[in-house]
């Protein structure tokens, strides 16, 4: 899994998280840290594993059940037809699809910080495809439960849809950034230097301006269209070098 999550739990002092359920019930930065880690790895997922993944956090239950003394997670079963039909999609190579979408789940591995040590957990154990009809049992590790309750607490099927919906992560670092930022008669400027510091993009990462440009500043642009925070932005150059860019809101 990429070091996205570790990226965004960096920016957690640049600007908090403001993501609420309702007006009444703020999610603290605590569950937020927590759940970094299951909700960044999402930004890694194609659209069926987004989809399965959804699915099975509306259907998380609250308790674990026990057996024999011990206690577990019981079996998640998920209509594969309905995650098809819900994206428009037809044929066998659908089904392959999602086959390819569980085996991919089973390769993610969150890392959790607790109190007496780092767990790391694989975002799914097992899933089984039962023969005609349509259906995926889904298995996940019990340790695993308490944060999957947290996220269906905490986040309801919209918010977890919006989390996701950037497929950049310096997409959804823009998007908070510049909800919170300041802005002068609908504008924000930043110097380059600024920017790669507030995203946490190292010196040789994307050290091409024009890398930069391409794949952090013209990505956002492309993600935030319909956004609130939706721009277009201009550069700022010092001799032949762009020194800073200034970002212009078009719905502001």
């Amino acid at each position: 899994m990429t070091d996205f999550s570790t990226k965004l739990g960096q920016q957690q002092q640049l600007f908090a998280v403001e993501t609420t359920v309702n007006s009444s019930n703020p999610i603290s930065s605590e569950t937020i840290e927590h759940l970094n880690d299951i909700i960044m790895a999402q930004y890694d997922m194609s659209l069926y594993e987004r989809r399965i993944f959804i699915k099975v956090i509306e259907q998380i239950p609250t308790d674990l059940v026990e057996i024999n003394g011990i206690k577990i997670l019981n079996e998640i079963i998920v209509d594969a037809r309905e995650i098809i039909a819900s994206n428009g999609l037809k044929g066998e190579s659908a089904y392959m699809e999602l086959q390819k979408a569980t085996s991919n789940l089973i390769k993610h591995v969150c890392k959790i910080s607790e109190k007496d040590g780092l767990l790391q957990v694989a975002l799914l154990s097992s899933a089984k495809y039962l023969k005609g009809k349509g259906l995926i049992k889904l298995k996940f590790d019990s340790n695993l439960h308490p944060y999957l309750v947290k996220l269906k607490n905490q986040f309801n099927t919209f918010h977890l849809e919006k989390l996701i919906h950037f497929k950049s992560y310096y997409s959804q670092c823009l998007y908070e950034l510049f909800k919170k930022v300041p802005k002068s008669n609908g504008t924000y400027t930043a110097s380059v230097e600024l920017l790669r510091n507030i995203l946490r993009i190292g010196e040789t990462e994307y050290a091409r301006y024009y890398d930069f440009k391409r794949y952090v500043i013209q990505q956002a642009q492309k993600e935030l269209v319909g956004h609130e925070v939706a721009f277009h932005f201009k550069e700022k150059k010092q001799g032949k070098k762009v020194i800073a860019i200034q970002f212009i809101f078009t719905t502001i």
